[in-house]
Parts: C-alpha cells; structure tokens; sequence
C-alpha cells in the first residue's frame, strides 16, 4: 500500500483515541503508537532502540522514541506530537470530532463559514479535530518510520522517530525529550543533522511550504496590585482590575508589539487568561488582578519585550489614574459631596526588581517561603500560570512597599524563536537539501516556497538554544522557574539541531473547522518528505 494511504489509514486509528492534552488520552495513544511499532520484526530484534518514556503527570502522558540505524551516525529526527486540543467548541457534533469520515459527511455547508463551505463542497478536504494538527503528521512518520525499518540498510544514515505529549499546553513532553535525545546520541554514537517537524501549513493562506525555522514565545504574566476597599466606598481604594483593564485595553491586538524578521512578521499580543486572587464572593473589590498575555518573537528578546511592557504599564497607570479622578470629580457633581482621593502613585516594575526588593529586605528568608509556596501550589495541581500569579503575589507580600503597582513577569511555556542562521556546516547542509527539495517539487508540478519561520510556535523551538542571554532574562523573571517549570538549557546548546517543518496542508487548526487537504497529504507529501529525508542524510 501506498505511504500515504497507510498514514491515512493510520490516522483513523489515531483519531478515535481522542488524545486532548492534560487528558488520559495522551498516555493511551503514546501507547499505541508503541504497541504498533513494536510488532515490527525491526524492534523486536532490537527492543533497546524502542522507548516509551513516562513523563511526571498523573494522566499517564509518555515519550515514544524509535531508532532507526542505517550505514552511519548522521542522523534526521522525525519530530510529531501526539496530543491535540479540546473539542467543546463542536457543540452538538462533539461526539464525531474524532470522527472525521462521518463529521465531514454530516456537516452541513449552510453552517459554516464561506471558505469552509467551499472546501467541504470540493470534496477534497476531510474535517475532524487533529487531523491537520497533527495526527496526520505523527501518522506519516510512524509509517515511514516502519518503512525505513523494513529495510535500515539502504538509509545514508539513521532515522529517530519522536512522538511527544504535551506541545498543545507547556511542551513538558519536548521539554523531556530533550534529554532523551541526548541520551540517544551518547548511547548510540548519534550525529543529529535535522529535527524535521510535521506540522500543518496553511496560517498564511493557500499555497505549500518547507519552513526552517519556528517562531518564538513569551507569556507575559501581568499583576495588578490595588488596594482593597468596600464596594459602597470606591474612592477610598483602588481596584486592581481597574488596572489591568488599562493594561488589557492598550497591550490587546497592539501591532507595536509584532516583530518582524526576514520577511515574516508575527500577529500582535491577545490575552489568553485572567484572574484575580479572591478566593470567592464577597463586597470587596480586588487587592490583585492578573493576565497573561501571548507574545510572538521572531528577532526581539526578552529584555527588550519587558523594557516595552515597562512602558506601557507606565501609561497604563496615567490613564487609569485619570480615569479615577474623572468618575470622582463627576460623582462629586451627581452626590454634592467632596470626594477625598487618596494620591495613589502606582508603582511599575519587573518581577526581578521586584524579588531584589524583597530579597534586601529578608534575605534566605525570602527564598525559603517561595520554594515552600511552590511546593504547595505544584503538589495542589495549580496550572503553571496560576502558580506564577500565586509566586508573585506571595513574593509581594513581602515588598517594604506594599503600595499599588504593576508587576511585569514571564510565566511558562517560553519558546525560543530558532531559525537557520546559514552558519555551521549542518545549517548549509540543511538549506542546500531544501533547495534540492524545492526543484524536485517543481519537477513534480508543485510550487514549493521557503519559509524563515513555522508560524504558531512548535517543539522545533528546544532543538537548540541559539541566545544564551535571552535564557537569563526569562530565568530572572519567571517565578515559576526552577519551582514547577523546567527548561534543559544546557542540553538545548549542547543538541544544537537545525530544524525543519514539513507538513500537510490544513486549515482553522484548534477551530471547529479543523481540515486537512487530503490529495497533498496521501499523493504529495510522502514523496517530498521521503526526498527530504534523503536529502538530508
């Protein structure tokens, strides 16, 4: 049977285990993918080449690594992720979005949205959550891993198949996998010359890609500290979200804070979750108000998206200061009663100034209470976000200056943005194999652009570490570092793996119109993935 034919089949015996990350799903399909591939004569003669890895979670999730050996060391990693995202957003077809056969045949195309009408009407792109991201791909390189398997003698070198957990939420499957790559390379003599990735294409509209690099992320934490006060006597406190609303209001779909380089150019930040420290209902008003917001990077560092949040924190607190003073002086004029405003002058700072503030004032002391209100807060299953809010606010309380402020810190996942530099002889060797990739899809009657940049992060971003001191800014104002969020910087610099990503074509990935264009996927991409592949080693 065809290669392609196999994944897809594959694929529909993928899709039913319903692997949404954080969910018992993940372990089982990791446990499939290692059933499978043990029943191959290959890794039967050779079980220490065949690892299920279990990862520190209790829902199970686990590695599953396969080698591979050809006639030398060189070595191409075929990187996928196993975990996919929810499916609450399919409404009443929730219980077929794993069913992409059936979910495609029972849509109906006055429901959706013109272009995904258009495609469901074509009758050339099949529906379902993960097909595009990225089941397709695991598939794919699952079948060609065997395929290799079958015959390790006519590789040019070696194959390592690499299914992860996790990518969808804090990458804590790559994040190990580091490690397991290296203790791959030590074992087995391994000279890593690609990690090639399978994720979709198709964030930029129509037309197919083989990007060698992946964009960056930082996950800004926000903390808005106010002070307290009863709802029926506003003026005499300051209400934290009064704050973050400003913050929320200037930084949201801000494009000063897209980043550009060689050509492509990041979307601009979004909110992705918010709080408050209250433990629940009552009549007042927030002492503490956080968000955390995503921020793509492409050539911009840490320290210098921290200088810019700095800076508009500043005129965050100016406006809502103002405001409070405009609602006052109006209430004034409404009540015919003076309004005495406290002078609030809110302070801004990072995390770091923050913790040297705190550690001036107590010392070991300050370090032993965070460690053991980390240890609480990991040991209580707190989401690495909320534990960074949590670490903030419990650092804060030891502030000398226990005054309104914005707090500006990184809470995790961090994704180093990583691109071929066109440097080092592996990087060369990489973008000559495109080239070559490139013509032969020519050849093929298929246009086949380069792209810098994978867009919407992926796990390619911990095969190298390309910006030392950029770790150091993250490490210094992340909270959460060290104490529940893990990062193998060493092992990172030390693999220094070029990247690539080639993938299906597929489109509204995470949405309820989740597809995938099945002619490319089971007639094309084999093929160019296999050249590839070839090319590299």
């Amino acid at each position: 049977m065809p290669t392609g034919h196999s994944a897809w089949e594959l694929l529909l015996q993928l899709t039913p285990l319903q692997s949404v990350s954080q969910s018992p799903g993940e372990g089982k399909i990791a446990r499939f993918i290692h059933a499978r591939l043990a029943q191959h004569s290959y890794f039967q003669a050779h079980p220490r080449r065949l690892r299920l890895l279990p990862l520190p979670a209790a829902h199970g999730p686990a590695v599953v690594a396969a080698l591979v050996q050809g006639r030398n060391s060189k070595t191409v990693i075929l990187l996928n992720h196993h975990d996919v995202v929810a499916v609450d957003d399919y409404g009443t077809l929730k219980d077929l979005a794993f069913a992409p056969v059936r979910l495609t045949r029972s849509l109906d195309p006055a429901c959706l949205p013109p272009a995904a009408r258009r495609d469901l009407e074509s009758g050339h792109w099949v529906f379902g959550r993960g097909v595009a991201d990225m089941l397709y791909g695991l598939a794919l390189q699952a079948v060609m891993t065997e395929k290799y398997a079958g015959n390790p003698r006519s590789l040019n070198g070696s194959i390592l198949f690499l299914s992860v957990p996790d990518e969808e939420n804090n990458s804590l499957g790559m994040r190990h996998a580091v490690t397991v790559l290296r203790e791959f390379q030590e074992e087995f003599g391994l000279d890593y010359v690609a990690a090639l990735n399978c994720e979709p294409h198709g964030f930029d509209g129509d037309g197919h890609a083989v990007e060698t690099g992946s964009d960056g992320k930082l996950l800004p934490l926000i903390c808005c500290f106010g002070r307290e006060t009863h709802a029926g006597a506003l003026y005499g406190g300051l209400n934290a979200h009064l704050l973050l609303a400003e913050v929320t209001r200037i930084l949201e779909l801000n494009p000063g804070f897209s980043d550009s380089c060689a050509g492509a150019v990041t979307p601009p930040p979004t909110v992705l979750g918010a709080g408050d420290l209250k433990g629940g209902y009552d009549v007042t008003t927030p002492a503490a108000a956080w968000a955390y917001f995503n921020v793509f990077t492409l050539a911009a560092t840490p320290a210098e998206i921290l200088a810019k949040l700095v800076r508009l924190a500043e005129q965050a607190v100016q406006n809502a200061m103002e405001r409070l003073r405009i609602s006052a002086r109006a209430w004034e004029r409404m009540a015919g009663r003076k309004v005495e405003l406290p002078p609030w002058q809110p302070r801004v700072m990072t995390f770091a100034q923050l913790w040297q503030e705190c550690l001036a004032a107590h010392g070991g002391e300050l370090e032993q209470l965070i460690d053991r209100e980390a240890a609480r807060l990991v040991a209580q299953g707190a989401g690495l976000q909320r534990l960074t809010a949590e670490l903030i606010a419990a650092a804060h309380s030891r502030c000398p200056d226990q005054g309104p402020k914005i707090v500006i810190a990184l809470a995790p996942p961090w994704y180093p943005p990583v691109r071929n530099r066109r440097e080092t002889a592996k990087e060369k060797r990489v973008m000559a194999a495109v080239e070559a990739l490139i013509s032969y899809a020519r050849d093929l009657g298929i246009s086949l652009a380069h792209a810098e940049f994978h867009r919407g992060v992926s796990d390619l971003s911990y095969c190298a570490l390309q910006d030392a001191a950029a770790a150091g800014a993250v490490r210094e104002n992340c909270p959460a570092w060290g104490r529940g969020y893990h990062l193998p910087l060493e092992d990172m610099a030390r693999l220094d793996i070029p990247v690539l990503n080639l993938g299906p074509w597929g489109r509204d990935v995470h949405q309820k119109t989740e597809r995938i264009y099945y002619p490319f996927a089971t007639q094309v991409l084999p093929n160019l993935l296999e050249r590839l592949v070839e090319k590299l080693l």
